[in-house]
Parts: structure tokens; sequence; C-alpha cells
């Protein structure tokens, strides 16, 4: 096997292999047998007939393409490993340059080229998050109001109430068949908050339904705007049918010692506020870090020079669509139903969602890189702290075998190194950015 290699600026090598004769051979005579194995050749049973009898029947050309599909990835194969070539991604065949000899053009995709330069010169002005009382005070009110109880009345219902009701949705539409609108987890009967939106599903819901008494039916139009946060609910027009079963008043305890201990670990007011407020500075300024890491990216990113094979950008895409599928499916629709809203279809869809994609990719091998170069490694007991976290969500009584629960096992684990890697990144980047990271580690 002869092999010439062409390295390309495109972060692919080109690689172009003469097959041995007698390799080619031996394919083409066990490609005739699964021909004849599928055929009916006059005279023969099938897999019995001679390499001649299927030479004659189906042709050489016929038999060489039927050979190339194994001899193809088994000449790749083995030409990676001579050239000690590591693919970054699935590489192809592009063509058959000849015949006579056999030689075969492969595009391999090998490793990006990373240069993120001067990354830890990249300074960006960060704040550190102000917490207002009113939030404190908002937070400890929730608490508060966790604790109330839903007391029966007999009146029309009132803004803030909460009705018993069954809930009937259906979607008008010009020139078509009015279909239910269901939303997950969504059963009758139904208890709802009388405000605005009736706890976000439906927008101006609210108000037209206060002074229903118990017994009553009423119908409620609805207009989804176009800026509503669920996309397919955007710019419909739903009928609401309400069967009102009862209406109760929520009555919400003044703060004591008991309420304090009900919704803490605290005994006073002042300690559960100043937990409160602790707790609210902690998230915020871990949100507030999160945002402030991907500006210091964005900043790493514009001053980097990172080149990497098109097929990785074509798996990244693949990847946004494979998630969009999974989140249509969520939604009781598909993919296919989903592309018939796209100009060009499929091929539109990957245009639409490369510009994502592509920042994407970038992002994750500057990150790559600089976890690289900042030595970045999680240690085992925050991955273990981390993995008792996801444990707790998971019922120990889980039915399955051991292989299974394994599996599972190793795919938290797996996870929680994730997560406590992502920490370090945001951490590391957040310190890079403030000019108040440690001195890089000594290689």
């Amino acid at each position: 096997m002869k092999i010439q290699v062409e390295q390309k600026e495109t972060c692919e090598a080109l690689l172009t292999v003469e097959i041995d004769p007698p390799e080619v051979e031996s394919a083409m005579h066990k490609a005739a047998q699964r021909m004849s194995e599928k055929g009916n050749l006059p005279g023969f049973r099938k897999g019995k007939a001679p390499y001649s009898v299927v030479l004659n029947a189906y042709g050489e050309e016929a038999i060489l393409d039927e050979a190339l599909d194994t001899l193809g990835p088994e000449t790749y194969r083995k030409a990676l490993e001579e050239q000690a070539i590591e693919p970054s991604a699935v590489g192809t065949m592009k063509r058959i340059v000849s015949r006579a000899p056999l030689t075969l053009e492969f595009l391999v995709p090998v490793k990006p080229i990373v240069d993120i330069a001067d990354y830890r010169s990249v300074r960006l002005p960060f704040e550190e998050p102000a917490i207002p009382e009113e939030e404190v005070e908002k937070t400890l009110e929730q608490l508060r109001e966790s604790q109330s109880i839903l007391e029966p009345v007999d009146r029309p219902a009132q803004n803030g109430d909460v009705v018993l009701a069954d809930v009937h949705a259906i979607v008008l539409e010009e020139n078509k068949k009015p279909e239910p609108l269901v939303f997950d987890h969504e059963e009758n009967p139904q208890e709802l908050i009388l405000e605005e939106n009736l706890g976000g599903r439906y927008p101006g819901a609210g108000p037209k339904l206060e002074g229903i008494s118990e017994g009553e039916n009423r119908s409620v139009d609805v207009q989804y705007p176009d800026s509503f946060p669920i996309a397919r609910l955007r710019g419909l027009h739903v009928q609401l049918a309400v069967k009102c079963l009862g209406v109760k008043v929520r009555q919400i305890p003044e703060w004591s010692e008991d309420v304090v201990k009900a919704v803490s670990e605290y005994s006073s007011l002042d300690e559960l506020r100043e937990h409160v407020r602790s707790r609210l500075k902690t998230r915020a300024l871990e949100s507030r870090e999160e945002e402030y890491a991907d500006s210091v990216i964005e900043k790493m990113a514009e001053g980097a020079s990172i080149k990497y094979p098109p097929a990785l950008l074509e798996e990244e895409i693949d990847e946004e669509i494979q998630t969009l599928s999974r989140r249509l499916e969520q939604r009781k629709t598909s993919l296919d139903v989903y592309l018939r809203t796209i100009p060009e279809g499929m091929a539109g869809l990957r245009k639409q969602v490369e510009p994502d994609a592509q920042r994407k990719l970038i992002r994750r091998l500057l990150l790559t890189e600089l976890v690289k170069r900042e030595k970045l490694e999680p240690a085992q007991e925050e991955i273990d702290a981390q993995l008792k976290v996801y444990q707790s969500v998971i019922s120990e009584s889980r039915s399955g075998n051991s292989k299974t629960k394994n599996s599972v096992e190793d795919t938290l684990r797996q996870l929680a190194a994730n997560d406590v890697l992502t920490h370090l990144i945001v951490k590391r980047v957040t310190e890079i950015g403030r000019g108040i990271a440690p001195a890089l580690p000594e290689s």
C-alpha cells in the first residue's frame, strides 16, 4: 500500500492511497460471493457461483463497487495507523483516483489548531451584585405565603382568590378545525390563581374570570402575544371553557416563632432574614460570575486564532438539530413537521443553526485549550460531593439490573465531573478578567 499525505490549511489531511493488487483481488472475490448470495444465478445455489460467472453477470465495475463497501473503510483504517494520524471527526472517501491500480482519496479531519494568544491579558470591569432590601423582604414574604391555608368561601371570586375549576382550552384558527390545547402535566380540576395571567399560562384571562361563582360556566377568549415565552403558542387565539367548582381564599399567617421554624432551621425572624440575604447574595454572585465569565470568554475568542476542520462544525450542527428534535418531541411534535415551516427544509435549518453551532464549537475548543494551560483538574472529593447531589434525586429503589445501575452511576459521575470542571473554569476565567488569577502552574 502506497500512501501520499497532503496537509491542507483547513485542518484536514488528503490521503491518496494506492492499494496492492492482491488485496484488491481478494476483496473483489469476497464481494462477488456476497453478490451471489443475494441474487439468483441460473444453475447455481446462492453463494456457490464461481467468480467468473458473477463477473459475467454483474460486470467488474459492479463487483468493485461492492468490494469498496468493506475495502474502503479497511484501507482508511490501515492508512491512518500507518501514518499515525488521529482524526478529530469522521473522515470521508472523496473519490476513486484510478481503478488500475486501485487508488482511493480520503479526506481526514485532523486536530484543530488553537492559539489563544495572550488570553491572560484580557480585562473587563466586574461589579459585585447588590441585594436590594426589597428582594430580601419579597423572599421572606414568599416563605410566609408558603404556610398559607386555602379556605372555601361562599361568594363570587375576586382578584387574588384561588378558583377550583375544570378548564378546556381550544385553539381557534381561521379555516381550520378547532384543536384542544393541553399543557404538560395538566389535569382537571385545576387550581387557578385569579391574577392577570392565571399563573402565566393564559395571558389576560384572570380579570375576565373575576366574579365567577361555584357552579357557573364561563367562556373566555385568550390571545397569545408574539412575545410569549412559549414559542408554539405565540399568536394563537384560544378559547377557554371554565366551569367553577369552588372559590377559595388564601389565609396567610403572621410571622411567629412557629412560622419561622416551619420554613427554616432558625428560631427568630432576624436570623432568617440574615440567612435569606446571604443566600440571595451567593446566588446573585454566582449568576454575575457566570455572565461575566461569558463576556471574558467572548473577549478571549476575539483575540484567539482557532482553526478547525469543516467536519467538526458539521458535527456540531448535527448535535444542535438533535437537541431541537428532542425538544420538539417533548412538545408532542416532530422535526419533520417543524421542517415544513423552514424555507429549504433541512438545508435551511442547517443554515439557521450554523452561527450558534460555530460559536459553541469555538468556545469549546478555546476552553479545552485553557483547561490544559491552566492545568485545571477537578478534585475527587468535589466530584464525590456533586455526585451525592445527583444521587439524592434518583430513587435507590429504581428497578433494573446491576449493569444498568452501573451505567447510570458512570453517567452521573461523568456529569458530576463536568459540573465541577465547569465551576473551575468559571472561577478561573473570572479571576483572569479581574486580574487576580494565580500564577500559571509550572510545566
